[in-house]
This record gives structure tokens, C-alpha cells and sequence, in this order.
């Protein structure tokens, strides 16, 4: 028992003697090393000795195929091949899908290489996919790599199609990679504790989901001022996004931009460099500093078409009769 053979000689007497003992664990090591050849390295194999053992101390000679039962049955085998587990149940209870299947264990570990390199390759955050409790829904809900590749492009894809100066706003504002932004299309619950500690945690730090998602759409307000070639707020875009106005910003952003040089010469005659597009969108939108703006700006307006017999800085012949405008 427990592997070893004894050779005995019986005497006359009823007496016997052990002449020979050695110890045969051929179906073991031959069970196991089909294992390390799958790529289950030594902790597995050493986690189903127990299981093995079991199997020689109630058998005298054990076959390589009573050995692979009671691995198969293990708990240290089912939660390895957890997949297998859960495709095995629902097969059992006559809701198997099409396709499915048990996988040997080498089928299982290169499946799981094979969605390993898809992210990799695709350059995703560590721990986005990349773990073993990852591959256990992977597989036993039937995505193929083909499938899981197919996923990751069409979010690469997705975002190629932003704007790159939301793209930019993005990297430069919040310090997020494309791959990133791209972890966070494919699964936002996923990605967002990954993205934890870039910024700060604050209102539009990546502390939780609905930070992440404003700080996407602030960024798009971001991409939408460097569009317009009025340089980038990231204080007045966040600022937006927390009143929640993003639907009138680009409209304002727009006017803005139209008034916003001559608004910024205005200023500029009489010493006040507050004035600009960001002066102008408060006013529009009614933000904080909005109404002093307002303000200001139709006060210098006033003393414009006092100066120039009711014609305003505003107007580009006046401007022009200035040297220093």
C-alpha cells in the first residue's frame, strides 16, 4: 500500500519474511508529468499529491486511469479548470450552448495564453483581463479569441474615431493612455479601479465610475475649446460638467470663439487682459465671474464709442486707428 511492493517468503511455519520492498509510483509520475507538459508548473502538480496519495493507500496497484479520476475530481482540479466546472453543470442540467465542451487541460492553458496575448498585444493595463478568474468567465461563457480580438478593435476603433484633440485633452489633462481609454470602452467596472491614482482623488479624479465618465466629458468640452484655437480650461470645462450644462457649452464655445479676439483687443487697449473666450463663455453660460465679466466688457464697450463718437473697439475700422491694438 502506498505504492510500495513487498516481495514476502511464507515459511512452513506460518512465519514469513519481507525479501524485497520498493516502492512503484509509475501511474503517478506519468499522471503528473502530463500536467508540467500542459504548462501547470510545479505549485499545481504539488497542490494534487494529496488527491494521488489517496488513491495508493486503497489500491495495490493503481492504474494511470484511476490516478486521472480522482485528479479530475479534485477540489485542487476543479478550481484550476473552474471553466470546465461550469460548462459540465450546464450541460447537465440541459442547458449546454453550442459548441460547448470540455476542455483537456493543455487546451485550457494555451486558450488562456491566447487571450493573455490579445491584451498584451493590444497594450492594456495590467490586471485589465489578464487574470486567471478573467479566462474562468471567458471560457465557460464560449468567447473565442477571434471573438475577444474582435471586441478590442472595435474599441480601438471606436476611439480613433474621436476627436484627437479630445484625445490630447485626455492624455494631457488626466494622463490617460489610448489603451486606457480603450479598457474603459470594453468594460467600465473593470477598468476604473485600475485607473485609480492618475489624478488625485477628487470630483474629477479616477476614484469611481461617474468620475471616470466626467472625466470624459470634460475633455470632450477640452477637445471642443483647442478645436476652436482657443487654447484649453480644464477648470472651466470640469467646472461645466459638474453644473451639468455640456448641451449649452458648444454653442456658447462657438460664439465665443467669434467674439473672442476682438473681445481680447478690447481689453487689451485699456490694460485688462481678464478679457477672452473664456470671459465671454462664462458670461454666455452665466458661470461664476460671468456677470463681472458682462460687466467689464460693456463698460469698456461704453468708453470705446465714447472715444470713437459712438463707434466701439469692437469694430474693426476703429481698432485699426489704434497703433497699439
Amino acid at each position: 500500500m502506498g505504492g510500495w511492493v513487498d516481495t514476502v517468503q511464507y515459511w512452513s511455519d506460518g512465519s514469513q519474511t519481507v525479501i524485497d520492498s520498493f516502492q512503484d509510483m509509475g501511474a503517478r509520475d506519468s499522471a503528473l508529468a502530463m500536467f508540467r507538459a500542459a504548462g501547470l508548473g510545479e505549485s499545481f502538480v504539488n497542490s494534487l499529491m494529496s488527491s494521488i496519495d489517496n488513491v495508493y493507500n486503497t489500491n495495490l496497484m493503481p492504474t494511470e486511469g484511476q490516478i486521472l479520476s480522482a485528479i479530475y475530481n479534485s477540489q485542487a482540479y476543479k478550481e484550476r479548470f473552474k471553466a470546465n466546472e461550469m460548462i459540465r453543470a450546464r450541460m447537465a442540467n440541459g442547458k449546454g450552448r453550442p459548441g460547448d465542451r470540455l476542455l483537456t487541460p493543455k487546451e485550457y492553458i494555451d486558450l488562456e495564453e491566447s487571450y493573455k496575448t490579445v491584451m498584451q498585444d493590444a497594450g492594456m493595463p495590467t490586471g485589465f483581463y489578464d487574470q486567471q478568474e478573467d479566462f474562468t468567465n471567458m471560457i465557460a461563457g464560449g468567447v473565442s479569441v477571434a471573438e475577444l480580438k474582435s471586441r478590442v478593435d472595435t474599441a480601438f476603433e471606436a476611439l480613433n474615431f474621436a476627436d484627437e484633440n479630445v484625445k490630447k485633452a485626455l492624455k494631457d489633462n488626466y494622463g490617460l493612455t489610448t489603451s486606457e481609454m480603450v479598457a474603459y470602452l470594453l468594460d467600465p467596472t473593470r477598468a476604473t479601479p485600475l485607473l485609480m491614482g492618475k489624478q488625485g482623488v477628487n470630483e474629477f479624479g479616477l476614484n469611481d465610475r461617474v468620475g471616470l465618465q466626467k472625466t470624459y466629458r470634460a475633455a470632450d468640452l477640452s477637445g471642443t475649446q483647442r478645436r476652436l484655437g482657443q487654447g484649453d480650461s480644464k477648470a472651466l470645462s470640469e467646472e461645466i460638467v459638474n453644473l451639468g450644462m455640456e448641451g449649452q457649452a458648444k454653442q456658447a464655445f462657438g460664439q465665443a470663439a467669434q467674439q473672442a479676439d476682438d473681445v481680447r483687443r478690447l481689453g487689451a487697449l485699456y490694460g485688462d487682459n481678464s478679457l477672452g473666450f473664456e470671459s465671454v463663455v462664462r458670461e454666455s453660460l452665466g458661470l461664476q465671474g460671468g456677470t463681472e465679466a458682462g460687466r467689464k466688457r460693456k463698460k469698456l464697450a461704453s468708453k470705446e464709442r465714447a472715444a470713437f463718437s459712438g463707434q466701439s473697439a469692437l469694430d474693426r475700422t476703429s481698432l485699426r486707428r489704434r497703433k497699439d491694438a
